[in-house]
């Protein structure tokens, strides 16, 4: 097969080209075309797939070494020579421990993207109904501030004073907070 010919594609009954053999390897590999197309040779319309197969050359077939001979056994010693033994080398302590080894972990499809933005409208309900208790900043990751929260709420509640102080200050970030402890803006 020359390089220099041309040929036609087709594609769900649109044909494209003629395009040469160079052409189509570089649309392959820019992904344009895919192998499923359909090109025109020798009178038929084939897959590119088939028409890929049948333009590779079959690999020449690989020469096979002729085997070495292999030596020969040292000859067995006669019962008139004296037996010499070798010392036996010193054995190997082998430890097997009983713990599994750490496997590494595909990425999931969630962790590979990154943190999951948080919804504004269930963080302004929750700083609303359990704002108080620090429940919102819980949702949006924003550990420390939540925490304060709760402290407070509970301290001014030992105090006599109630939870006006947190409720107060769950409604302003309800307001005005806008992303989540990661730094990504709520939805």
């Amino acid at each position: 097969m020359n390089d220099q010919e041309e040929y036609k594609l087709r594609w769900r009954g649109r044909e494209t080209g003629p395009f040469s053999v160079p052409e189509i390897n570089r649309q392959l590999d820019e992904h344009e075309i895919g192998t499923g197309h359909e090109i025109f040779y020798q009178n038929d319309w084939i897959t590119l797939e088939e028409f890929l197969t049948a333009s590779q050359e079959p690999p020449a077939p690989a020469q096979v070494p002729e085997p070495l001979p292999l030596p020969l056994p040292p000859p067995l010693p006669s019962a008139s020579a004296p037996l010499h033994l070798k010392p036996s080398p010193a054995r190997i302590k082998v430890s097997v421990s009983r713990e599994k080894p750490e496997l590494p972990r595909a990425k999931t499809a969630s962790a590979a993207s990154g943190p999951r933005p948080r919804h504004r409208l269930l963080f302004a309900f929750l700083a609303v109904v359990a704002g108080f208790l620090g429940a919102h900043n819980f949702y949006a990751r924003q550990w420390l501030t939540g925490l304060l929260q709760l402290l407070l709420s509970v301290a001014t509640c030992i105090m006599g004073f109630g939870i006006i102080a947190s409720w107060l200050w769950a409604m302003a970030e309800a307001v005005f907070v806008r992303k989540d402890g990661d730094g990504v803006d709520m939805i």
